[in-house]
């Protein structure tokens, strides 16, 4: 077996696969609990996201302000995914720089996404001129500085990540049950897990249960990891800078392990099934 041969089978194979998926559900929790601000009672900011989120959600003036800036934002929303999809997508990575990963319509959703993003942050700019036009409004001036606490933002962040990692992870568990490029792996689990619908009725079961239980306790502070924790894994700065270069490094390898040797084409079929019923 050639070296570059021998790399793909231990880099590509399930327990590798397993295990870097959900390392990083386990960091980005970590990264959670042990940052500071997950408990700061300060008023969250951050440029660009906070802008959007006061602009859509917050500093609502009253009156006829509250029609404008909601004509504002819908305005956004409409031409950021036009332009995401139409101009961005399209044109610029379809058309002019020729990326064969946005082929036809594949990251027309996540263009589309940023390019909200984008727009909302301009539409936000536009809505504070009319402000300050009007005189006297600065208190309604939407900024980056979101109008709730940094514990409750970290919180939503943490939702929000436990939905990204755990279903990123707990599909790539479904396609090792399904995979058939290393037939001595897992051989029981693999039976089973195939068997009429157990697939389907685990892959949900598992992925409500689990997420019901784990927004309960990040809401509730029902788990207290400072009481678990009591510096047996204290952290600063400096390892909390590292664990993070850690899970984008994870995030990268969990996209790459799969890899066919045709990337970035990205052209070669893969038979496997979604948990969903035929």
């Amino acid at each position: 077996m050639e070296i570059d041969a021998r790399f793909r089978y231990y880099f590509q194979h399930p327990w590798s696969r397993l295990i870097v998926a959900y390392l990083v559900t386990f960091f980005n929790f970590l990264i959670f609990a042990e940052d500071p601000v997950s408990h700061s009672q300060t008023e969250a900011h951050m440029i660009v996201v906070g802008n959007c989120f006061s602009f859509l959600f917050n500093k609502y003036p009253g009156l006829g302000w509250n029609i404008l800036k909601v004509m504002c934002w819908i305005l956004a929303i409409i031409t950021g995914l036009l332009a995401g999809k139409f101009i961005f997508h399209r044109q610029l990575f379809g058309r002019y720089l020729r990326l064969k990963m946005f082929r036809e319509d594949h990251g027309s959703w996540m263009t589309m996404f940023f390019s909200t993003i984008l727009f909302l942050f301009i539409f936000s700019h536009i809505y504070n001129l009319f402000l300050l036009m009007a005189g006297s409004m600065e208190p309604h001036m939407v900024t980056e500085y979101m109008g709730i606490r940094n514990e409750s933002f970290m919180k939503i962040a943490a939702v929000g990540t436990w939905m990204g990692d755990f279903v990123t992870a707990w599909m790539v568990t479904d396609m090792m049950l399904q995979d058939q490029h290393y037939p001595d792996w897992g051989k029981a689990a693999r039976r089973f897990w195939k068997q009429g619908n157990n697939r389907i009725v685990l892959f949900w079961t598992v992925l409500i249960s689990l997420t019901s239980v784990v927004v309960l306790v990040i809401s509730t502070d029902w788990i207290s990891w400072d009481n678990l924790n009591r510096g047996f894994l204290p952290s600063d700065e400096v390892s909390r800078a590292f664990l993070a270069s850690f899970i984008l490094v994870f995030d990268l390898l969990i996209v790459m392990q799969p890899l066919h040797p045709s990337f970035p084409d990205l052209r070669h079929e893969l038979t496997l099934s979604a948990p969903t019923p035929p």
